[in-house]
């Protein structure tokens, strides 16, 4: 717990709802990726370099420490934070700015990997940088471990493409190394900060073996401890002292923004998965392709690793049946043109020729092939981690050795590993000379922990003693890594390092823990101890890869932090603390469970495929009361009533919006909603007005093709608003429908149906069931067992239907269209700028590309505004919780304002996004009517 006086300045420098200072959300906002249990007292969420001077102030008053937090994805516990975890949040942090055509680019701290790379890609470029966790990943974290990647070599790292930095120091310092008048003035204000640095250089100078060490050492990729080559490489202190911060996990400042010269990506690309017998044809291959050869990503795979991904579906037969002895090396050239694309292929294979092969190389510059096998080596962790028990954590190693010793250090780890009963594979950017292994251990058994630290002792040893490589290649240096950074450096480096963090961080504030410890066994100190808890989340390892697309993020828990809170209150249950488990159970209920929208998007970025979604709706099945049981059988049994029941209450809320006027009506809401425990919905400008039922029923007319159209219940209930009134969808689809040369049936008794979604998102599992069957027997009657197409004019709906059913030909808005309006109907485009918002569902279809793809056939200029994923309405959430559908769409205004409409595939999401829009939403459906009118009609 923080002492009094430092709780209090906190609550000055900070407004209340962003100090978390109770238990439950120091502990899970503090959760990293790495194998350590948060330690942090307090959690922060930092918005400017105002609050960052003043918490820098304030902790140096107290003596406390400060980590800083991007996205928590590091492996080696840099950011499990010692005193207080800053998280980074906020618009500061992503400011962007393209210089020079995309040659360079400049960047918050708080901006992705992966939102840097698409910023570029208009000008064919992207960052040097590459690590497996760019998607969420952010440039601060990337500049404080200098990461790399698959494809970055040392000579495109972070290191060495930073043009410029702006960062601040412990003692409040601001120092922009762009901005030459700021260089000047801090050039007179830390003189000897700048002279101390300029006689560590000297004294490195000096002695040329230690010279030629260090560069030949960073001449392979390298991130223990400081990045000591910016003394060797750099004359004037100013550039020392930016590179310094490139790699030190903040422990040395913090990096608020940077600028960085970008590398080509050229658009065509041919791939290779090549066969050796042994690691020494593999090994005798990458040296002759790195002598010249146009390669540009060489991944090996040794016998054991491919074991463990042979039975992917994306795996080639091949790999089924080699021998024990068998290695394969997945390359990839990429070139601007065919022609050069052939050149490069045809120098890779010759360079390979007299080299024995279980089969001859064979590239390939199909898309969908390139994809399939790289998908193999990136499914490798996943396939490791999910060989693991339960209750088992994966320890993930990263080193490095010089390239033209590859066999030797192969053969080396494998001895090791087998000395101490691992199963472990070697694998890694053979380029590199870069390898990761993958160790499953249950550290909560001393005799497994013992082992762990024999085996991480005996590593140590070897790629120092024997190799004079690095302990951590990419992965930073962290808790993991700093009882062995004086091994792997020796006594004279190590105490230079140790001068750089007293110098620039005298009363260690930053980072404290971090970088240097002399406790031998401090690296497994303080570990994570898994448990089973829900077979549904028990696999996963933490790596907040999830965390970009949950739009809970900003507001309550993420994906991963809902699983570390069960966790915890698993494990208080099972210890008998019943009190502390009930407080972390309510905090899960209101962070944990009531935000959760359940969208699925977070299993489409979890390595391991984990259904977060599925795990929230067993818990609120597992919570029914009788009562719920009973209302909801009753809505399921006569769902044309309660449908009916819903639009009169729409109906009844345009009355009072009239009466009342709209910020009356809202502000009753509101009170309305908290009063009754947010059982009540909110009303908004945008909630809809009754639908008005007009469409004919019953069979198809005798002529035309039979199509048949299932208006989802949420579009027989909800019409247009008051705002933006339009005509009813059905009217609009069944036109449409019938242009194109369609005969519509839409199914008898079609106010009774539902797909179950509804049902299913609430744990109503029974009732779901209950209802898509019922939905099942009516379509096939409808068509005629499956003789005819269905339509379903809502995604989520159809994607559930899509899942559960079989035998039909079920379609949503965007796949009907290109599959039967496009062939069948001209369009023309409409001379507007327009937003497209693709649904949750229509994304785990993957008809995201489909649905741009379509639009851009529809209108002038579409805009897909970036970061917005899924709305967060939630079906009725957003009537129930506004703030999660606020927070996910917080921007979105901005990136929409010159936009005339926007369209999606659910009504619902429509709702939320025209408020937080400020521009009418409506489905796709209306385009394609508007586009394929012809002048006549």
């Amino acid at each position: 717990m923080l002492p009094p006086d430092l709780r209090t300045g906190l609550a000055r420098i900070l407004p209340p709802d962003r100090v978390h200072l109770d238990a439950v959300r120091t502990r899970v906002f503090a959760l990293d990726a790495s194998i350590y249990q948060p330690r942090a007292k307090a959690v922060v969420d930092i918005e400017s370099e105002a609050e960052v001077l003043a918490l820098f102030g304030l902790l140096s008053d107290h003596g406390a420490g400060v980590t800083f937090r991007g996205a928590g994805t590091s492996l080696n516990g840099q950011a499990a934070g010692e005193d207080i975890v800053a998280r980074i949040r906020g618009p500061q942090w992503r400011t962007h700015e393209v210089l020079d055509d995309g040659r360079f680019i400049r960047l918050g701290c708080g901006l992705t990997g992966g939102e840097a790379d698409a910023l570029l890609a208009p000008f064919g470029r992207r960052i040097g940088p590459d690590p497996a966790s760019a998607a969420a990943a952010t440039i601060g974290g990337i500049v404080a471990n200098n990461a790399a990647g698959m494809c970055c070599t040392v000579d495109q790292n972070t290191f060495a493409t930073m043009r410029s930095l702006r960062v601040i120091l412990a003692d409040g310092a601001v120092l922009d190394t762009g901005d030459a008048a700021g260089v000047a003035a801090f050039r007179a204000s830390h003189s000897h900060v700048l002279e101390r640095l300029t006689a560590l250089r000297g004294r490195i100078m000096a002695d040329p073996q230690l010279t030629a060490r260090i560069r030949r050492k960073y001449s392979i990729k390298n991130t223990t401890g400081y990045a000591i080559n910016a003394l060797t490489e750099f004359e004037d202190p100013v550039d020392i002292l930016a590179h310094l911060m490139i790699g030190s996990e903040g422990t040395l400042g913090f990096v608020s923004a940077v600028t960085l010269e970008t590398v080509p990506v050229f658009p065509l690309r041919a791939t290779a998965l090549t066969v050796f017998p042994d690691l020494d044809a593999a090994a005798r291959a990458v040296m002759a392709l790195r002598s010249g050869c146009p390669v540009q990503a060489a991944e090996l795979l040794d016998r054991t690793s491919i074991r463990a991904v042979e039975n992917l579906p994306a795996a080639p037969p091949l790999l089924r049946e080699l021998s024990d002895s068998a290695c394969a090396v997945l390359m990839e050239t990429r070139a601007a043109d065919p022609e050069t694309l052939r050149r490069n292929t045809g120098e890779i294979l010759a360079a390979l020729e007299g080299i024995e092969q279980v089969a001859p190389a064979r590239f390939t510059s199909d898309a969908a092939e390139c994809e399939r096998l790289w998908a193999v080596r990136r499914g490798l962790f996943s396939a490791v981690s999910s060989f693991r028990a339960a209750d088992e954590f994966v320890i993930t190693e990263d080193i490095n050795i010089p390239v033209e010793r590859l066999a030797e250090g192969c053969a080396a780890f494998r001895r090791l590993f087998a000395r101490h009963g691992y199963d472990a594979g070697v694998m890694g950017h053979a380029f590199h000379g870069n390898f990761h292994f993958t160790l499953p251990t249950r550290i909560s058994d001393p005799r497994e922990l013992e082992r762990l630290h024999g085996f991480l002792d005996d590593l140590a040893e070897i790629v120092t003693r024997d190799f004079d490589g690095s302990l951590k290649a990419e992965h930073g240096t962290g808790r993991a890594i700093a009882p062995y950074v004086r091994l792997e450096w020796g006594d004279t480096v190590y105490e230079v390092m140790r001068e750089i963090k007293a110098l620039l961080d005298p009363y260690g504030v930053l980072n404290p823990g971090v970088m240097f410890d002399e406790d031998p066994n401090a690296h497994l100190r303080g570990l994570k101890l898994p448990l089973t808890s829900h077979p549904r989340i028990d696999m996963c390892v933490d790596c907040g890869f999830c965390e970009p697309v949950c739009p809970s993020r900003h507001i309550a828990f993420t994906p991963r932090q809902r699983i570390a809170a069960w966790r915890e209150i698993t494990r208080l249950e099972q210890e008998g603390l019943c009190d502390e488990a009930r407080k972390w159970r309510s905090a899960f209920t209101e962070l944990g469970e009531s935000t959760c929208a359940t969208d699925g998007l977070c299993t489409t970025r979890c390595p391991l495929a984990i259904d977060v979604a599925s795990f929230i709706r067993d818990l609120r099945h597992d919570a029914l009361t009788p009562m719920a049981r009973t209302v909801a059988n009753a809505a399921a049994a006569h769902f044309a009533g309660a449908t009916a029941l819903a639009r009169n209450v729409l109906g009844a809320a345009d009355l009072a919006h009239l009466a009342l006027g709209a910020e009356k009506l809202e502000a009753v809401s509101h009170f309305m909603t908290r009063l009754s425990g947010q059982r009540l919905p909110v009303w908004t400008p945008g909630l809809p007005r009754r639908a008005a039922h007009t469409a004919r029923r019953g069979p198809a007319a005798s002529h035309g093709e039979t199509v048949v159209y299932l208006p989802s219940c949420a579009t027989r209930t909800m019409g247009d608003t008051r705002r933006d009134p339009d005509e009813g969808l059905i009217d609009v689809t069944v036109r449409l429908l019938e242009r194109a040369g369609f005969a519509v049936r839409i199914p008898d008794g079609v106010e009774g149906l539902c797909c179950g979604k509804a049902f299913e998102t609430k744990g109503l599992y029974t009732q779901a069931e209950m209802k898509l069957r019922e939905l099942e027997r009516t379509l096939r009657a409808a068509s005629d067992n499956g003789r005819h197409p269905v339509l379903c004019d809502t995604s989520p709906c159809l994607a559930r239907m899509k899942k559960e059913i079989r035998g039909l030909s079920l379609f949503e808005p965007v796949e009907f269209a290109r599959a039967f309006l496009l062939p069948r109907l001209p369009f023309q485009p409409v001379d507007r700028r327009i937003a497209l918002h693709p649904t949750c569902s229509t994304r785990l279809m993957g008809l995201a590309d489909a649905f741009q793809e379509l639009a851009r056939g529809l209108a002038a200029e579409i805009v897909l505004p970036q970061g917005i994923l899924c709305c967060g309405f939630a079906g009725d959430k957003g009537f129930h919780r506004p703030e999660l559908n606020a927070s996910a769409l917080a921007g979105l205004a901005e990136q929409v304002r010159d936009c005339s409409e926007g369209y999606s595939t659910s009504r619902t999401c429509e709702i939320g996004l025209a408020v937080h829009g400020g521009i009418p939403y409506r489905n796709i459906l209306y385009l394609l009517e508007e586009c394929s009118r012809q002048p006549s009609s």
